[in-house]
């Protein structure tokens, strides 16, 4: 299947202002079943343009706008990428890690520390005491994958979904307090939940491709069509990292196309930059994203 993308992001100043260097964390991560063809960013105004590879191995496209000044920034990103059928349970587990409670072997352990948690956390005091009570077997499981599926399926069950568009993420006690959350809420819950009972868990965000079904043209998975979505991507030995969406309650396959990986959030959130003013400014965005099949 072949993909295109058309994202763009469209920033209005009352009057006008300069810029800092953007970083985009916006082009899909390459794997033997995706691959990206193409990938644009025209920019208002016009920047010049370098690729740095991160410590996660992200690709991220740093855009220098040396000292224009203007009252609009608008971020038009073009892709085509192709994807392959995945079988999101198509892997095989180490012989010591098919049931829980398992522990990571070298050299995985050491390469996996900053996405293992010591202790609960900042904000998710909660977090096992909703879990204890919200999966069936949370002390032990013959089967690993299933006991990984039981908590995101617990997850999708027990928060609500809202469309947040605002920056920033809620904690996780804050999630189970409202029983409400955007998909970048109820990822960050799931990786808190995982990381406390042993498991190496990383945030992820992406695209994910939901093509319209039946005449209305509903969405069964993207529910917040016309933005990016998040998700969590666990490390199970012999497997790596396979993704898990608590929003949908499901593994991912490979209509989910991630961009960036991190153990934190807000490493990777997908436009960073500022805007330089004397005074404070008024300001707008509006963001537009539209993926389609093609020939």
């Amino acid at each position: 299947m072949k993909l295109s993308i058309q994202h763009t992001t469209q920033h209005r100043y009352e009057r006008p202002v300069s810029f800092s260097d953007h970083a985009l964390f916006l082009r899909p991560i390459d794997s033997h079943r995706r691959h990206v063809s193409r990938f644009e960013v025209a920019t208002t105004p016009a920047s010049q343009q370098r690729w740095v590879r991160d410590a996660y191995g992200n690709m991220v496209l740093h855009c220098n706008f040396g000292l224009a000044e203007s009252t609009e920034l608008a971020l038009d990103t073009r892709i085509e990428l192709e994807l392959q059928e995945d079988n999101p349970f198509d892997f095989i587990l180490a012989s010591h890690a098919t049931a829980y409670p398992f522990s990571y072997r070298e050299p995985d352990l050491s390469s996996l520390q900053s996405y293992l948690a010591a202790g609960e956390g900042a904000g998710a005091h909660q977090a096992l005491d909703w879990f204890y009570q919200a999966v069936p077997d949370p002390l032990q499981h013959s089967d690993l994958v299933q006991f990984v599926s039981d908590i995101t399926a617990a997850v999708h069950r027990d928060i609500r979904y809202v469309r947040r568009d605002e920056e920033g993420i809620q904690d996780p006690d804050t999630t189970l307090q409202l029983a409400a959350g955007s998909c970048r809420d109820m990822a960050v819950l799931f990786i808190a939940v995982l990381r406390q009972i042993g498991f190496a868990a990383r945030f992820c965000s992406g695209y994910l491709y939901d093509p319209p079904v039946g005449q209305g043209g509903e969405h069964v998975y993207n529910r917040a069509v016309g933005s990016m979505h998040a998700w969590a991507e666990v490390y199970l030995p012999g497997a790596g990292w396979k993704g898990f969406d608590p929003t949908n309650g499901i593994l991912a396959n490979s209509y989910f196309i991630p961009c960036a990986v991190s153990h934190n959030p807000k490493f990777i959130e997908p436009i960073q930059g500022h805007y330089f003013a004397q005074t404070t400014v008024a300001s707008s965005m509006e963001v537009a994203l539209t993926m389609e099949e093609i020939q």
